[in-house]
């Protein structure tokens, strides 16, 4: 009923069918129990007790004819349920395994009908075990079918008798017969018992006893079953852990080199071969090549596509020199002994042969069909595994393509948005006459271009400078004392400018004083000034910074240079608006913002002293912290073109761009300068350029080496604005084509470094050093 699948009937009534099925032996069970429990009563009793006896044994004689009955009506049933799926079956192999079970059943219903004609003619020799050899007979029959089927179902070949499938049909055919010889001699040892007119404890003793037997060598038959398994199919019963092993494998690995190594392992290790060699095609070569191999390496490493044997491996046949039904032709054996194997299995998907596997002798044996179809099924799921490796490898190519132009296309973003900003800035000079060029266009310490009075805003649209201004549009408008931290060259007075010109002072006077450039009694004058008289050289009065800027704004720039005295006075300052001049008592009133700005640790000089904390305290009400030029990097190409606007303005010179390649070594660079280091390298390349665009080669040479620095960190970061960090990528090509301007420039001249360095416009030094970083030497 439910082989080789499940019938119609079972499907839609199971609980019917089962209850059927194991329904009436049960209940047919339970009357013969309780029939011989009836008979203890009352057996032996008086005359009427005999009587009733015999009605309880004749009511037990109709049941087990009516049991009888019924199991052969089963059996009928179960033959015509081969039948049907001997007519329906899927494929022939299912066909062949029915009809063997179908002929054998046939061929146990002739003893069958002979023991029921026994039964219902003639009880006292059925009782005597008249139907015992018919009915070993019809079981010979049925256990000889069903061995042949078993094996035939495990796709064991008959032909193959040396073959472990074989062996098997054997021994379970053996065991088959001593199972049913046990039960037919204790069956005949159990009839010998009987007499004529058994008594009611012979019957139960003979029952319980056939009962025990039964169950005792059911259990046994389980136990043989499974050790010839275990004997005949040892490797399949590893087949489903290495099938496992497998599917992981292809989960994780996304290279075909370890998936073939893979393959190579699970395989030798399941079959127990020794040694063995997996070969995969090759993208860049006619053929396949030797991907790995356990124990000796083959003395062939590659196999060509118009080869023999890949000729045959692309139809997708093995190859096995111990199976006589697979012939080869000497040419494949002579492939076969240098690739030290006498197994190929193909690595084939549709029609195409991305590899193959070859195995040595096993250690155990000749290789069988069974071992073939286990390599078939290996390498159809590394197959499967190959194909996906090689999708990840095609996907990762296209990705790194596609992040190379993205990254293209950001830096063509980048020139754009340094040209625009260029071009504003030239047209806003255009419309300056030109009697007022030079009085419009001024220059401040930190680079920063000052137009008509006014200042532009910081150069650059990176995330860090955008947070400075979001800080610098919060803090313009009031009147508060503001420090500016960070290094030198940062922009520290070009962020100053911006606070007062967006503060409600704009239009009052923007005061700055250097106070690390002058000493302390300097200092002093110069902040607060000095009548005449005050010292030898006053010679007259003069005003102070603090006056000067009165109304507007003062810049005190490196705050932390100025001593404790000045400290003092500037207290009074910021405490009381109050102050008296170097040499005079009358106290001058001013309204004066203060910025004060500083590259040192201003709590380290107040711990060391240095420094006045209440001091501190009054200038740190709202700190900025400007960024680095590296910090800020994506800035770079933007500030280049602007301190090249301006360079090319101040010298009278026309350079209209940067090269690709400069502007990698810009970026690459660490700028400890910072933007004031950045606007001297673009004005010096400006002088010594003889082209319309700035090169590597009007670079400094600390710089210039960042191009062969293949330690520096360059990472690709979207700064939201298009400006993004030079890649890896943009490195490798413009070392590239380095190395190709060295190797020719030396071929050119035999070799002669003085000559090729000439030719580059290099020192020889500098040439030297250069090809020891790039390799050339």
């Amino acid at each position: 009923m439910i082989f080789p699948k499940q019938k119609l009937f079972l499907v839609r009534r199971p609980l019917v069918t089962f209850s059927l099925v194991y329904g009436v032996p049960s209940l047919f069970l339970f009357l013969m129990i309780t029939g011989y429990f009836r008979l203890r009563m009352i057996y032996g009793v008086d005359a009427a007790s005999a009587e009733g006896s015999n009605f309880i044994l004749r009511e037990m004689l109709l049941e087990i004819y009516f049991y009888l009955a019924v199991a052969f009506v089963w059996f009928l049933g179960c033959i015509g349920c081969l039948i049907h799926s001997f007519r329906n079956a899927s494929d022939e192999t299912q066909r062949n395994q029915v009809k063997w079970i179908l002929m054998g059943c046939i061929a146990a219903l002739a003893p069958i009908v002979y023991s029921g004609f026994i039964v219902f003619t003639d009880a006292s020799r059925f009782g005597r075990g008249g139907a015992t050899w018919p009915m070993f007979a019809a079981s010979l029959f049925v256990t000889a079918s069903f061995s042949v089927s078993i094996t035939r179902y495990k796709l064991i070949q008959l032909s193959q008798y040396l073959s472990s499938g074989f062996s098997y049909f054997l021994m379970s055919s053996l065991a088959g017969l001593i199972y049913y010889g046990i039960v037919f001699s204790g069956m005949l040892l159990v009839g010998t018992q009987f007499i004529e007119q058994p008594s009611l404890s012979q019957v139960a003793m003979v029952s319980g006893t056939a009962m025990i037997i039964i169950l005792m060598l059911d259990r046994l038959r389980g136990r043989m079953k499974a050790a010839l398994d275990r004997r005949f199919f040892k490797e399949k019963i590893k087949l489903d852990q290495t099938f496992r092993k497998m599917s992981q494998a292809i989960e994780s690995l996304v290279d075909p080199l370890l998936m073939a190594r893979r393959l190579l392992l699970t395989t030798t290790e399941s079959l127990g071969v020794p040694k063995g060699s997996v070969f995969l095609k090759a993208p860049d070569f006619p053929g396949f090549k030797l991907a790995d191999y356990l124990g000796n390496a083959p003395r062939q490493d590659v196999i060509y596509n118009d080869s023999v044997l890949a000729k045959v491996l692309l139809k997708g046949e093995s190859v096995c020199l111990d199976l006589a039904s697979m012939p080869s032709d000497p040419a494949i054996r002579k492939v076969l002994n240098s690739l030290g194997g006498v197994t190929i299995v193909p690595l084939q998907h549709e029609e195409d042969l991305t590899g193959f596997l070859v195995l040595g002798q096993k250690g155990s044996g000749a290789f069988t069909i069974d071992d073939l179809n286990l390599l078939a099924a290996f390498s159809q799921i590394t197959v499967l595994g190959l194909v996906s490796a090689e999708g990840h490898k095609k996907i990762d190519l296209l990705n790194n393509e596609l992040k190379g132009k993205v990254v293209k296309i950001a830096e063509q973003q980048n020139r754009i948005l340094a040209l625009q900003s260029q071009l504003s800035r030239g047209s806003q000079l255009s419309e300056v006459t030109d009697g007022q060029v030079t009085d419009a266009l001024s220059v401040n310490t930190a680079g920063e271009l000052h137009l008509n009075g006014q200042a532009q805003k910081l150069v650059g649209s990176s995330q860090q400078i955008k947070y400075v201004m979001e800080l610098v549009g919060k803090v313009a408008p009031g009147g508060s004392a503001d420090l500016l931290r960070g290094e030198s060259g940062t922009g520290k007075e070009v962020v100053a400018q911006v606070l007062h010109e967006q503060s409600s002072r704009a239009d009052k006077p923007f005061v700055k004083v250097h106070c690390g450039a002058l000493s302390a009694g300097l200092l002093e004058s110069e902040l607060f000034g000095h009548v005449k008289g005050a010292f030898t050289s006053a010679i007259k009065d003069k005003i102070g910074r603090f006056e000067a800027a009165n109304g507007g704004t003062l810049f005190l720039d490196e705050i932390g240079d100025i001593n404790q005295e000045v400290q003092i006075k500037l207290l009074r300052v910021l405490q009381e608006k109050i102050f008296e001049k170097v040499g005079s008592n009358v106290p001058i009133q001013v309204d004066v913002r203060i910025i004060a700005a500083t590259h040192q640790n201003l709590e380290e000089l107040i711990r060391q002293g240095k420094f006045r904390s209440d001091l501190f305290y009054r200038l740190n009400v709202f700190p900025i912290t400007i960024p680095t030029l590296k910090e800020r990097d994506d800035d770079i190409p933007e500030l280049s073109y602007y301190f090249l606007q301006k360079a090319c303005y101040k010298l009278g010179k026309t350079i209209v761009s940067i090269d690709d390649e400069a502007l990698l070594c810009l970026r690459a660079f660490s700028w400890p300068g910072n933007i004031r280091q950045l606007e001297n390298v673009i004005e010096r390349g400006v002088v010594i350029t003889s082209s319309k665009s700035l090169q590597v080669d009007d670079l400094p040479d600390e710089i210039k080496a960042m191009a062969y620095d293949f330690n520096s960190s360059v990472e690709v970061a979207n700064s939201g604005q298009g400006l993004i960090k030079v890649t890896d990528q943009s490195k490798s090509d413009y070392l590239r084509r380095e190395k190709d301007k060295i190797f020719q420039a030396l071929s050119q001249h035999g070799g002669n470094k003085s000559k090729a360095s000439r030719s580059l416009g290099m020192a020889r030094s500098t040439l030297v050093s250069r090809m020891k970083k790039l390799g050339l030497e």
